[in-house]
């Protein structure tokens, strides 16, 4: 009795359970791309970090240039002056209050005035020039900047004749940064008297140049 009550009783479990057995049977077969349902999603990276990826030091640049034109006028603006010395034939010093202004993150531009002791002993000279000059700074490398600038200096030629000079210089300056507000770094500058050769004074033949050579030497802070 127990044995025709356990037959039928398989035979349903057994048609029961065939057709899931089927069904994992096909889907182990079945190729991998048949057997995903979906699709996978690809991740696409937010558009800030293809920037990143792809373009990083433009964004710094864009960012830094960003960050320049948001400053304040006065953290833009540099204080300072110069000075220089020179001793023998010709006794030369110099003092020059100056002020610049950051055009561009690189490019500064400004003014100075200049008062100079100037004493020549073969000509008996010793005399006070003043005058003043604009300059443009670039910053080509950290330590590095190209100087252009124009002085003007009214001196004193023979028979005590005051004169004007107008004198336009080239050159370059190795700059050490030093962190002050106004006072950003030392500049240890040459520059070089394009008009020295035609600064000749008409009496005496002598040239008017307080400097005593085409090259300038100063050491500016700005």
């Amino acid at each position: 009795m127990k044995s025709k009550i356990l037959l039928p009783f398989l035979f349903l479990m057994a048609v029961l359970i065939s057709p899931s057995l089927l069904a994992q049977n096909d889907e182990y077969y079945r190729p991998d791309s048949l057997r995903k349902e979906k699709p996978e999603r690809k991740e696409i990276p937010p558009v800030e970090n293809r920037r990143q990826g792809e373009g990083a030091e433009q964004v710094e640049k864009k960012k830094t240039l960003a960050d320049f034109k948001d400053r304040p006028f006065i953290d833009r603006v540099r204080l300072g002056g110069s000075f220089g010395l020179s001793f023998g034939t010709v006794t030369n010093v110099n003092l020059s209050p100056m002020a610049g202004y950051e055009l561009t993150e690189k490019l500064v531009g400004g003014v100075g005035a200049t008062i100079m002791y100037f004493r020549y002993k073969y000509y008996d000279i010793n005399t006070a020039y003043y005058g003043g000059r604009a300059f443009m700074m670039y910053n080509v490398i950290p330590v590095v900047n190209i100087i252009g600038e124009f002085e003007a200096l009214n001196v004193e030629g023979s028979y005590q004749k005051r004169k004007w000079l107008g004198s336009p210089m080239l050159g370059a300056s190795y700059s050490q940064p030093i962190g002050g507000r106004f006072i950003k770094a030392v500049h240890l500058t040459a520059l070089y008297n394009l008009s020295y050769d035609s600064q000749i004074d008409q009496y005496s033949g002598q040239n008017l140049s307080p400097y005593g050579s085409p090259f300038v030497f100063r050491v500016t802070f700005l």
